[in-house]
């Protein structure tokens, strides 16, 4: 990242692209309440948490610059869950978000290195809680044949908004080489991708520590206008991950998940889940988990509410893990 901060400033302030560069301030914030429990609401852990996103983004041409920061302060927790595990997972932080260089200069081709969210096939494995994990990656986006895309990306780094350097078991930062690859076909009922990743993670704190997976997905989405107000969105996707894991939880994950959401009129939408998770070795998540989510926007602001349960097959676990948040954004 520090190579990349030079390059792109050498980049966009160049005599030839100096003369008509744009800039936008962006600045977004979330207020959001969560609460956790093991098996019934308003018997487990709460917070209150306030996220900040102030940043700029700067473009001329065919270049552009996204730098975003991301600030979350922890206004109010009680963590009377602990001691069942379940407990609002969000900590305090103030880091770089995004700093990423894109180039649009290629027919039909898109390029985009540095600090980024990647997000492919719906942030499955690439995109954790909110699909706001971010990467260390090069990433080219190639759009040459009608209704056909492909995405490739190398990271050789991954990073997550939900953990902290101190944090042992979940850290701030994972090096290690990473490729991801998806090709998509929009057709006139939906659109169907295919992807395939390679993760290769080591940390450097810990010589124990590494994990190796390939993982194989396919996925099918599409929308539908149903009424003058009302639009249907559905997905259906099947994941298989395989590989070796050098840690205690080690398996080979297999998940399906299926979808749908609704959008009524510009002001609001509402989403429901329902995703089976089984692999060998990591009983402690296999099992089925139920996603409802309803959201209302207005001119900038949006009130939203997420609710989910998860059950597991195994009956000597915990009952549910029940998550409750809402949260305006603004």
């Amino acid at each position: 990242m520090r190579r990349l901060l030079p390059f792109a400033l050498i980049v966009l302030a160049s005599p030839a692209m100096a003369q008509d560069i744009q800039l936008n301030p962006i600045f977004g914030t979330q207020l959001r309440y969560e609460q956790f429990a093991a098996d019934k609401l308003l018997a487990g852990g709460d917070a209150m948490l306030f996220r900040m996103r102030p940043g700029v983004a700067l473009s001329t041409g065919p270049w552009s610059l996204l730098a975003e920061s991301d600030a979350a302060l922890t206004v109010r927790r009680a963590n009377q869950a602990a001691a069942t595990g379940a407990r609002p997972g969000t900590p305090e932080a103030l880091q770089l978000n995004q700093f990423r260089l894109q180039y649009q200069g290629l027919p039909a081709t898109v390029v985009a290195v540095g600090r980024q969210q990647l997000g492919l096939a719906d942030a499955s494995l690439t995109g954790d809680r909110d699909g706001e994990q971010t990467f260390d990656a090069a990433r080219i986006e190639w759009k040459g044949l009608p209704n056909l895309t492909a995405d490739l990306a190398y990271a050789w780094a991954s990073r997550s908004l939900w953990a902290r350097a101190d944090n042992g078991v979940l850290p701030e930062t994972v090096s290690g080489a990473n490729l991801f690859a998806k090709l998509d076909w929009k057709n006139p009922i939906g659109t169907f991708s295919g992807y395939a990743y390679q993760i290769d993670q080591r940390r450097a704190a810990s010589s124990d520590f590494r994990f190796v997976n390939q993982v194989y997905g396919a996925r099918f989405s599409g929308n539908r206008q149903i009424g003058e107000d009302v639009k249907l969105h559905y997905s259906l996707g099947y994941i298989r991950q395989s590989g070796s894991l050098t840690t205690p939880a080690a398996g080979a994950p297999t998940f399906w998940q299926i979808g749908s959401a609704f959008d009524l009129t510009e002001l609001s939408s509402t989403q429901t889940s329902y995703r089976r998770f089984a692999a060998n070795g990591i009983a402690l998540r296999n099992g089925d988990e139920l996603s409802l989510a309803t959201s209302a926007t207005r001119g900038r602001v949006t009130l939203g509410a997420r609710f989910s349960n998860f059950r597991p097959i195994d009956a000597e676990l915990p009952a549910q893990d029940l998550r409750l948040s809402m949260g305006v954004t603004f």
